[in-house]
C-alpha cells in the first residue's frame, strides 16, 4: 500500500522481526525501509540499467537525509535511469571529477600560467615583466596558497594574506603566515606594502580569470575574486617624484661604481629615458645603424596596443654599448652568462645603488665644505629616473610631442592612431640635450640644487 510519507509517519514506524517497506505515493519507487535493528533508510526500488528485475538501492539513512532531500535525490535518480544511466556510475563519475579538481592545486595552475601566458614559447616572453611576475608567483603566491586545490579557494582565503602584506610588508607577512621560516631581511622593520598588495591582487585576479575559462580544463566555474574590487586594498599610490640635479650628479657617480654589466645597464637607463626592463633586456640584434628598435612585446601596452619603440643611439649611448663585450652564448647585451639570459635588477642591487648614491652625496657635500652627516637621500625608484628625464626635457626646451615620443608615450585620440611617425630626428636631438645636461652635472663646478618638476 502506498501513502504519502510524512515525518510524523516515519518517526512513528516501529521495527518488526523482518525488514519492511513503507512506499511513498509522491515519488514512484521511493520507500522507507525499516530494519529490525530500528534503522530507517530511504531506498529506491526500480529496475536499474543493465538489470532484469527491480532492485532496492539505498539513498541514505533517515536523519542524515530528510524526507524532502530523499524525494529530490530519488527524482534525480529516476531521471538518470530514464536516460539509461546507472546512478552508481554517475556517482562514481562525479567522484572522479571531484578528485581531479582537488588534485589541481593552485601551484600546478600557476606553473601552467607561467609556461603558457607569462613566458610563452617565442623568442621573447609574452609578458613584458615576465621575470618579475614569475618571481612574485613562485616566491609569494605559491608558498601562501599553492597547496590548496584551485576549485576550493575562496575570496576570503585569498584576500587575507594579501591584505596582511599591505599592512606589514611581504617578508614579515610570509613569516607570520608560516609560508617562510625566517625573514629574508632580519634587520628591516615591518612596514606597509600597499602597492605590492595591489600588484599581487592584480596578478592573482588574472590567473583565476584565466583558469576559469571553459577551455582551461581546471574545473573552476568562476573566479573567486570576480566580485572583489581592488579598491578594497586602498587607492594606488601616485608617484611624482623626480631627482634634483644634485641627486642626479650623485647617482651618476654611484652608477659608475657598480660592477659591469649592471653599471652599463644603469647608464643606458639614465641616457635613454626607458623603463627598467626595456633597457636591461636589450639585445644586440635590436641595434642597427644609429637606431635601437625595441619590439612591441617588450614595450608597455595592453590589449595589443603596445608598439615597437625606436631609440636614437646617441654618441653617449654608443660609448656605453662599446664597453660591453659581446657574449658567445646568446643575444642579450647585459648578461652575466654570455648573453644567454638578461641580468636581473634586484631589490638588493637597488639598495646597494642607494648606498653608493648617498655616499656620493656626502662626498660632494664635503667638497663644498658642508657637514656630510646632515645629508640624506630621498627614497627613489628606478622609474623615477625616467620621470626625471621627461621633466628635464621640458626644462631643456624640448617640445611636448618630442619629449613624449622619447619615453614612448603614444598620443591620444586620432593623432595617436594615424600618426606613426616616430619623430626620430627630434628624439635624437632631445636625447643629445639630455646627455649633455647629465655631463654638466658632474663637472668641477657643483650643480645648483633645484627642485625639478
Amino acid at each position: 500500500m502506498k501513502t504519502a510519507l510524512t515525518d510524523r509517519a516515519i518517526k512513528a514506524a516501529r521495527p518488526a522481526a523482518k525488514a519492511y517497506d513503507m512506499h511513498d505515493a509522491v515519488v514512484p519507487g521511493l520507500a522507507l525501509n525499516v530494519l529490525p535493528s530500528g534503522v530507517k533508510r530511504f531506498v529506491l526500488i526500480k529496475r536499474f540499467p543493465g538489470g532484469k528485475h527491480p532492485t532496492r538501492r539505498a539513498l541514505g539513512a533517515y536523519g542524515e537525509l530528510t524526507l524532502e532531500a530523499a524525494r529530490i535525490k530519488a527524482r534525480h535518480w529516476l531521471e538518470l535511469i530514464a536516460r539509461g544511466i546507472d546512478p552508481a556510475d554517475e556517482v562514481e563519475r562525479l567522484k572522479r571529477e571531484q578528485d581531479a579538481r582537488r588534485a589541481t592545486t593552485l601551484a600546478a595552475v600557476i606553473e601552467d600560467y607561467i609556461r603558457i601566458e607569462v613566458q610563452g614559447h617565442g623568442k621573447h616572453p609574452r609578458q613584458r615583466t615576465a621575470d618579475k611576475i614569475t618571481t612574485i608567483l613562485r616566491e609569494i603566491l605559491v608558498p601562501l596558497l599553492g597547496h590548496r586545490p584551485i576549485t576550493e579557494l575562496t575570496a576570503v582565503e585569498i584576500l587575507t594574506p594579501i591584505e596582511l602584506i599591505g599592512q606589514i610588508g611581504t617578508d614579515h607577512a610570509l613569516v607570520r603566515l608560516r609560508a617562510r621560516k625566517t625573514l629574508q631581511r632580519p634587520g628591516r622593520k615591518s612596514q606597509p606594502a600597499r602597492e605590492q598588495a595591489r600588484k599581487l591582487f592584480a596578478i592573482a585576479e588574472r590567473i583565476f580569470n584565466w583558469a576559469s575559462e571553459p577551455s582551461a580544463g581546471y574545473g573552476l566555474d568562476r573566479s573567486p575574486l570576480e566580485r572583489v574590487r581592488k579598491s578594497r586594498l586602498g587607492s594606488s599610490e601616485r608617484r611624482d617624484h623626480t631627482l634634483t640635479d644634485e641627486e642626479l650628479a650623485a647617482l651618476q657617480l654611484a652608477v659608475a661604481r657598480l660592477e659591469p654589466p649592471y653599471r652599463q645597464a644603469y647608464q643606458v637607463l639614465l641616457l635613454s629615458g626607458l623603463r627598467l626592463n626595456e633597457a636591461a633586456r636589450a639585445s644586440w640584434s635590436e641595434l642597427e645603424g644609429d637606431a635601437w628598435t625595441i619590439p612591441a612585446e617588450r614595450m608597455k601596452g595592453e590589449n595589443g596596443e603596445a608598439r615597437p619603440h625606436v631609440v636614437p643611439i646617441t654618441p653617449a649611448l654608443w660609448k656605453v654599448f662599446d664597453t660591453v663585450p659581446r657574449g658567445s652564448r646568446g643575444d642579450f647585451i647585459f648578461s652575466i652568462d654570455g648573453g644567454a639570459t638578461p641580468i636581473a635588477i634586484t631589490s638588493g642591487l637597488k639598495r646597494h645603488l642607494d648606498g653608493l648614491t648617498l655616499d656620493a652625496l656626502r662626498r660632494r657635500a664635503i667638497a663644498r665644505g658642508e657637514d656630510p652627516d646632515k645629508v640624506t637621500l630621498r627614497p627613489f625608484r628606478n622609474h623615477d629616473i625616467r620621470r626625471t628625464c621627461r621633466t628635464t626635457l621640458s626644462r631643456l626646451g624640448v617640445s611636448f610631442d618630442a619629449a613624449e615620443a622619447v619615453i614612448a608615450h603614444v598620443l591620444g585620440g586620432v593623432g595617436g592612431i594615424y600618426d606613426r611617425w616616430q619623430r626620430f630626428p627630434e628624439k635624437r636631438d632631445a636625447l643629445e640635450r639630455w646627455a649633455k645636461f647629465l655631463g654638466t652635472l658632474g663637472g668641477p663646478r657643483l650643480a645648483k640644487v633645484s627642485k625639478a618638476g
